[in-house]
């Protein structure tokens, strides 16, 4: 066999990771987990490849030119002629997670808890051109949240279930120590730009492929998102609201006076009415900080139904993103289900943590990969045994809090803090879950902490008269001088701090 001339390379797209860099993507994928553990998400997995009739379900026949598709050598000229018979294989590596869950949800849709909340960590492939952030293979992350914890679909339920995936997301961000000044998540909602899509005349015909050009207007000039408008059929009196919405995302050679148009009163309604329950529940948990209203962010795939949101750093892709996808689930042959998630890749995450200075070398990171994980048991329960407003929102914001855990003071006064210091916390961040039952009882609470196999009961009958037990000894716990506990995490009676001392 004649030796070659040349040394052979990686295909292009993917990546040769030695022992450090193994370690690096471990580091990534180590917090992935603890984030998600903490958050009260459940693991899954499923094939790297799928039925490609999957993926065209779900997106249509576009698709198929973003897929690597493979088929078993063993079918012979059979296979062969078959392919290029259909134009398709009959499998194809996957690109994304969402379809494989909506597809695994429907098939065990009875029997699943509600809301049923899952994630998962691994492969993907995309046929698509390298480039910064973008690689054909790559690691994603996804947390989804399906179903609703009641009957009762209202607004308010829908915001809480938005606003977690949303703190899963941005918890992991601060994990990483990445902080306001490098990135912000913009959220949005696909019904406000649809109710201005039609107060500024463009037909519901176009709404969907409309979506999918503002998606990447960021990234362009102005005169290459009018080209594409019109590109997608937009002419004739639509073209003055293609002008138009090249204008409210933020360009100014747009042809529409926006003065005289319904702009202002159509964003201002649309807002008060979509997204103030979901900014008042980040704000009760503390990642309200994080977000701002954007309506730029749209998400360019057409599943998304409601809330829409993305972590953006200066001069990088999208970091994640995500939203609802209240129809997909019944797509996929389930039951009308309500769900939400997010997809965050390794790559534009590594990048930003390699500028940041983000990411630990040598020592430090054999340390950070080496160090325990969270949990899998749960460390807390919480509950409110009343309807009591004060109460559930002490429980919400109690619930973040023992999350993302406590930072010591000697790590906050040092200068040079990197995230993976041992002493970074006073308190640990702890896997915290709640109850989403409309129970008030006191005693199907506790059962239901004991079906996820709680460590510790927490009872809030008011801010600052918490209840504490062991619910391996079936035993209640006091504060030495206090009696109950509180949520206050500077007082000295706060439960985080007896939960420290006893796990």
């Amino acid at each position: 066999m004649p030796k070659t001339s040349k040394t052979p390379q990686p295909p292009k797209g993917t990546r040769d990771l030695y022992p450090d860099d193994l370690l690096k993507r471990r580091y990534i994928q180590n917090a992935w987990r603890d984030a998600s553990l903490r958050c009260g998400f459940d693991e899954i997995e499923g094939p790297t490849f799928e039925s490609t009739d999957l993926y065209s379900i779900k997106s249509g026949q576009g698709i198929l030119s973003e897929l690597f598709q493979t088929f078993s050598g063993k079918g012979g000229q059979e296979t062969l002629d078959k392919l290029v018979e259909r134009g398709q294989a009959d499998f194809a590596l996957r690109p994304e997670f969402t379809p494989t869950l909506a597809r695994m949800y429907a098939a065990r849709a009875k029997q699943l808890p509600k809301p049923c909340k899952w994630f998962t960590a691994g492969p993907y492939f995309r046929a698509e051109r390298p480039q910064r952030g973008r690689l054909r293979e790559f690691l994603q992350w996804n947390c989804d949240i399906i179903g609703l914890p009641s009957d009762d679909d209202t607004p308010e339920i829908r915001a809480q279930m938005d606003a977690e995936i949303i703190e899963v997301c941005t918890l992991l961000l601060q994990d990483f120590g990445i902080s306001l000044d490098d990135l912000t998540v913009g959220i949005y909602d696909r019904r406000a730009v649809e109710l201005e899509f039609e107060l500024n005349g463009i037909p519901a015909e176009f709404y969907g492929a409309t979506m999918g050009v503002l998606d990447g207007a960021s990234k362009m000039k102005p005169p290459a998102v009018l080209k594409q408008l019109k590109e997608i059929g937009l002419s004739g009196k639509p073209l003055d609201a293609a002008n138009f919405m090249a204008t409210w995302i933020g360009y100014e050679e747009g042809t529409v006076d926006t003065s005289t148009s319904n702009f202002v009163e159509a964003r201002s309604t649309a807002q008060t009415q979509i997204m103030d329950r979901l900014l008042n529940v980040l704000d009760n948990t503390g990642f309200g900080g994080w977000c701002e209203v954007d309506p730029r962010i749209v998400r360019g795939l057409a599943y998304y139904t409601g809330t829409v949101f993305e972590a953006i750093a200066d001069g990088e892709r999208a970091v994640c993103g995500g939203g609802r996808y209240d129809n997909l689930i019944e797509l996929m042959g389930g039951p009308p289900t309500p769900a939400c998630g997010f997809g965050m890749g390794d790559v534009v995450l590594g990048n930003l943590l390699d500028d940041k200075q983000l990411m630990p070398e040598g020592q430090d990171l054999m340390e950070a990969v080496s160090r325990k994980q969270t949990s899998i048991r749960p460390e807390a329960f919480i509950a409110v045994p009343n309807n009591d407003q004060e109460n559930k929102s002490a429980a919400q914001s109690l619930t973040a809090a023992l999350r993302r855990g406590q930072e010591s003071q000697a790590y906050l006064n040092r200068e040079d803090r990197k995230p993976w210091q041992q002493d970074r916390y006073a308190i640990p961040p702890l896997h915290t879950r709640t109850s989403y039952k409309s129970t008030t009882n006191p005693g199907k609470l506790r059962k239901d902490a004991d079906a996820q196999h709680a460590k510790y009961f927490i009872e809030i009958h008011a801010p600052n008269k918490v209840e504490l037990t062991d619910m391996d000894k079936r035993e209640s716990i006091t504060h030495p001088t206090q009696g109950s506990f509180s949520v206050n995490p500077t007082d000295e009676n706060y439960i985080g701090t007896a939960l420290r001392d006893l796990l």
